[in-house]
């Protein structure tokens, strides 16, 4: 008997252990339990993500019960390979809201969600990508220590994340988890009814591809092109379809970097010309041998490269790059073209190289005829069949070129070079600068400024290499001039992408847009009203954003007081908010404004221009004196040395 109660105060004792090194979290987190998963062809796994809540909030269960509040989901997007069936929820607690007779389900401090897959059987061994994004509307509230009795401000949530699942072949071992995972899983459930969006059957997997499809349908495609069944259709195909390359819109603006190299060399002796296609050509088939390495051991898509966001950078920057040199603004080996200082013959050949790889690189976010059907039918082959048929496309994009150099009497057709020469440069480099808007619409939204940023320094670095860095000045100076222009790029990627834009030290408020009506409801029932006066297009709206008002010390005052945060943006027309505006006597932005409750109502404490963190924190504090006898629920005291 003493045994069992021993044990009994041992367990009792673990329990507590275990409950009070539960994770904390100071704020929301998103993460797989493993950086990447392995799955042997044809098995069956899932992907368990943990979702950590910071202490005070909750964001809603899926379902979300009969109550107020959105349900928390999670979408995928996926290649065909793997059947993705629906995501699986821990069973969620149930908590009330005043006024509200409808219960709603939540999680708070962490749980977990399992995204169940299966791998089809003949998916190729290697690596493939899944997207996956979170959607959550988090909410807080005044107490902590299960739900309370009322929530105080939601902001929604979303996260996004590329996951590596690796395909092993038939028979090998996976990644195993835990137990204590594995537990999770069995006691998970996929919802019957989801609360948001269309119906869903029982058993369909969550997808971001504009619909879902239970794993059990399977198609049997009639396609109206010619079908490819076979390696010889294959090649013939291949060929043709890299020979259209050539005229889509991916690779026609950077004809100038073909075009104009047989400009330059057209009068040249015919060994010459024919060795220049040939290493163009050279070029092309090397970009299409490594696309096919990508392709047959690593599982990439035509067009793969490009989600990459180091290989989008490098490409949009070299694009920018040349679109420069050709206006002039620097001269380098690439492009060599008519009417500039003559170059070493191994110049001259290292440049038709390069002209082809990248040629190759740009083509691969376009399509075209007979191109999908041939991909398809040869990224389900063996290795050597995929670089066979590669191989084939390569050598129908270098065709026309090859064709050009191997036939004196084609050259005929070129014109010689010349005073047009000088025009025609400069109208492929807008071409390419074209070329260069349309990759940073590839970006992401997160990426894009920084990406035009990075843009600005790579014209910044060039444009002092072109400057100092031309033949006519001294060796020592177009080497400093050299190692400047590394500086000014490798700098400018730094604070381009990880500190110009990084949003550290910012904390989320919760807010509302701006309503009039609002703002008189807050007088009346004794609630301060905080109006951020901004908009798209003032810089120093930003600013303060960042280092003032997006502060710890800022939102805890305002979650704490119960301040009613408005956003009257102006960024376009809105009358209601420039009228306000006005009667405030602001006449540029930014502009926030502390508006007491009651009789102090009609004296808003207003901070004009760029202010600081503890200029906010005083208006709060003076609105919070003001208000005191009408607020009985603000308590909340900011330490500032106020007297």
């Amino acid at each position: 008997m003493k045994k069992h109660l021993l044990l009994f105060h041992v367990l009792i004792i673990a329990i507590t252990v275990i409950a009070c090194n539960k994770n904390e979290y100071k704020e929301m987190r998103v993460y797989p339990v493993f950086h990447e998963l392995a799955v042997a062809r044809g098995g069956e796994s899932f992907i368990a993500v943990t979702v950590g809540i910071p202490t005070g909030y909750h964001i809603y269960g899926n379902p979300k019960g009969p109550g107020i509040g959105k349900p928390t989901r999670i979408f995928v997007r996926s290649p065909q390979d793997l059947a993705f069936r629906a995501v699986r929820y821990l069973p969620p607690k149930k908590f009330y809201y005043p006024n509200e007779r409808e219960y709603s389900l939540g999680y708070d401090h962490e749980t977990m969600m399992f995204v169940p897959f299966k791998v089809r059987e003949n998916t190729r061994p290697g690596l493939h990508t899944v997207s996956i994004t979170f959607d959550a509307l988090l909410c807080s509230f005044p107490e902590t220590g299960g739900f309370p009795q009322r929530a105080s401000v939601c902001i929604p949530k979303l996260f996004t994340f590329t996951y590596p699942i690796r395909v092993l072949p038939q028979g090998a071992a996976g990644t195993m988890y835990k137990q204590t995972v594995v537990s999770q899983y069995t006691i998970s459930r996929a919802p019957q009814n989801r609360d948001a969006g269309p119906p869903y059957p029982p058993d369909t997997a969550v997808s971001m591809n504009g619909g879902t499809l239970p794993p059990s349908l399977h198609f049997t495609p009639r396609y109206i092109q010619t079908k490819i069944s076979g390696l010889l259709a294959a090649v013939i195909f291949g060929i043709i379809a890299g020979f259209i390359l050539n005229f889509t819109p991916c690779v026609l603006p950077v004809v100038s970097l073909k075009v104009m190299s047989f400009v330059q060399h057209a009068d040249k002796n015919r060994k010459e010309v024919f060795l220049l296609g040939l290493t163009f050509s050279l070029g092309i088939l090397t970009s299409f041998a490594v696309l096919a390495s990508l392709a047959a051991f690593f599982g990439y898509l035509w067009g793969g490269l490009f989600q990459h966001r180091v290989f989008l950078v490098v490409m949009t920057g070299l694009v920018f790059a040349l679109a420069l040199s050709l206006l002039g603004v620097y001269t380098l080996n690439i492009p060599s073209v008519a009417g500039r200082a003559a170059k070493p013959k191994e110049n001259m050949f290292s440049d038709a190289y390069l002209k082809g790889l990248l040629a190759t690189l740009l083509a691969t976010p376009c399509s075209g005829p007979f191109l999908g059907g041939t991909l398809a039918w040869t990224l389900s082959q063996p290795p050597p069949v995929i670089f066979l048929v590669f191989m084939c496309i390569g050598l129908g994009m270098s065709l026309p070129y090859l064709l050009l150099t191997v036939n004196p009497a084609f050259l005929k057709f070129v014109p010689k070079s010349g005073a047009w020469t000088k025009t025609f440069e400069q109208v492929m480099a807008f071409l390419l600068m074209f070329t260069v808007i349309y990759l940073i619409t590839i970006f992401d939204e997160a990426s894009k400024m920084p990406a035009i940023t990075f843009l600005g320094f790579i014209a910044v670095g060039f444009w002092q290499y072109g400057k100092y860095g031309s033949i006519i000045y001294s060796r020592i100076q177009r080497l400093v001039s050299l190692i400047l222009l590394i500086i000014i790029i490798s700098a400018g990627y730094f604070l381009s992408f990880n500190y110009l834009y990084e949003e550290r030290g910012v904390h989320e408020i919760g807010f509302r847009n701006f309503s009039v009506e609002r703002m008189l409801e807050n007088r009346n029932r004794g609630t301060i009203s905080m109006v951020e006066f901004t908009a798209a297009w003032c810089p120093n709206c930003r600013l303060v954003e960042k280092s003032s008002l997006y502060t710890s010390g800022v939102a805890s005052a305002v979650e704490a007081g119960g301040i009613d945060f408005m956003k009257a943006d102006i960024t376009s027309t809105n009358p209601a908010a420039e009228r306000l505006l006005s009667l405030l006597g602001g006449q540029s932005i930014p502009v926030l404004a502390v508006i007491p409750p009651g009789k102090a109502f009609v004296k808003p404490i207003i901070l004009r221009d760029i202010y600081s963190e503890k200029d906010v924190l005083k208006a709060l504090e003076i609105a919070r004196k003001e208000s005191a006898g009408t607020n009985k629920g603000f308590k909340y005291r900011i330490d500032m040395g106020i007297k």
